[in-house]
């Protein structure tokens, strides 16, 4: 449904046209040989497409959209720097509620953005929620040298078991279903723990599937879990930091 801005930017076109019209009636008038006559109307032609070029650009763009549907109304997108959930599809622009920016993690900022549909035609568009509901996230783990980095890699993993085990059954399940229509060369969506020989450190990345939107909750719930039971064992030792590298979505499939 066209909203305010909307009915607004078409009175004005329509007003625009009219006018256009209007001239061309007059060069009609004014102007007797058809040649000259088709030549005004050439140039006027010419203006008209320049002075509304963004909006037929616009315009066109929120045809694509509805054809192609790369993105429906709720989903999380991506396109350039600007992150966000849209709100609404609307014939001219495409209006997103705000997430990251100034607020490190993936969470509303409270900014209405409003998009305009030409980059539909020239923008590559990131699509977090699209086919599949979830994205591959990590928790960046550092262990002090001489760390029962066993035990740790064991708790790690166990106490990513009740918080994410949900999520896999579920990825699962869509990742087969996403089969039928893609090529995938591999089904694992299992948590898994990686390591990194550091100078300093060891470096473990839990590496699990998460709900796009519930990224931010998810990762508080796993380091408070991991810190919890580390502190229970007097050889492991935690470096600088545990925590999750802000860092942009990985890539679907990784």
């Amino acid at each position: 449904m066209p909203t305010t801005k909307d009915r607004y930017l078409l009175r004005k076109t329509a007003s625009i046209l009219i006018t256009v019209i209007a001239f061309a009636f007059l060069f009609a008038i004014w102007i007797e040989r058809t040649s000259t006559l088709l030549i005004a109307y050439g140039i006027l032609s010419a203006g008209i497409a320049i002075a509304l070029q963004d909006m037929l650009r616009n315009i066109a763009g929120g045809i694509l959209l509805i054809i192609a549907r790369p993105f429906k109304a709720g989903d999380r997108i991506q396109v350039q720097d600007t992150v966000g959930d849209v709100l609404d599809i609307g014939s001219l622009n495409t209006t997103l509620m705000e997430i990251r920016e100034w607020v490190e993690a993936d969470q509303y900022t409270g900014r209405i953005i409003s998009i305009p549909n030409s980059f539909v035609l020239n923008q590559t568009i990131k699509n977090y929620t699209r086919d599949y509901s979830f994205i591959w996230d990590e928790i960046r783990i550092l262990l002090i040298y001489g760390s029962n980095w066993r035990k740790a890699q064991e708790i790690a993993l166990k106490a990513a078991g009740p918080v994410v085990g949900e999520f896999e059954e579920l990825a699962k399940k869509e990742l087969l279903l996403m089969g039928e229509r893609y090529f995938f060369t591999t089904y694992d969506v299992h948590t898994n723990l990686f390591m990194k020989l550091e100078e300093n450190w060891i470096e473990m990345r839990l590496r699990y599937v998460v709900e796009p939107k519930k990224r931010r909750i998810i990762s508080h719930l796993l380091i408070s879990s991991i810190l919890e039971a580390f502190e229970k064992e007097e050889d492991i030792l935690v470096g600088t930091a545990v925590g999750i590298d802000l860092m942009n979505y990985p890539g679907k499939g990784q």
